[in-house]
């Protein structure tokens, strides 16, 4: 899929990307991986940097503690977030204690996906946004192009189609 669209190359730091990422981004990934398998060999976050500084993952509004358990399929929205303020960040966060008084709304280890294509809107927060995010565009990401007309403002790189999917790299 991503071969049929017009890339569109931005320079490293220009404003609004990390807004952009927040808004969402779609990526291409394989169905049946864990969680933490998708930050590792997809986006290309460092194992470590994946357990410590990822802190709070939301599979499709759901609050997830096992990154290993929960598997992504196509059509999911993951969101990651570093630390997230306040007695609610603390409680969505993964490994708190406070975590077993929302075990209700948290996401469940999955069973077996049959693993296949796969096509998720990916959301990225705060610190993580900042730090993964250029590891991330590096590799390419599948946005709308009045998103990113939209978000880098006089940023826009040339070549910027008017509307439509694009795949944005730095």
């Amino acid at each position: 899929m991503q071969e049929n669209l017009k890339t569109v190359t931005i320079q490293a730091g220009i404003p609004g990307t990390t807004t952009l990422l927040q808004k969402g981004v779609f990526i291409q990934t394989t169905s049946g991986i864990s969680v933490r398998e998708f930050m590792v060999e997809e986006i290309g976050l460092s194992p470590d940097y994946a357990e410590t500084r990822v802190r709070a993952i939301f599979v499709n509004g759901s609050p997830v503690d096992d990154i290993d358990g929960v598997k992504i399929k196509d059509g999911d929205e993951i969101s990651l977030s570093g630390a997230l303020p306040g007695i609610s960040g603390i409680a969505m966060c993964r490994d708190t204690p406070i975590g077993a008084f929302r075990t209700d709304i948290s996401a469940k280890a999955s069973g077996t996906i049959e693993s296949g294509e796969a096509k998720i809107f990916l959301k990225l927060f705060n610190l993580i946004a900042q730090e993964a995010g250029p590891t991330l565009l590096k590799k390419g990401v599948l946005a709308l192009a009045e998103d990113v007309r939209k978000f880098l403002k006089e940023g826009v790189p040339e070549g910027l189609p008017e509307d439509g999917p694009i795949l944005l790299k730095m």
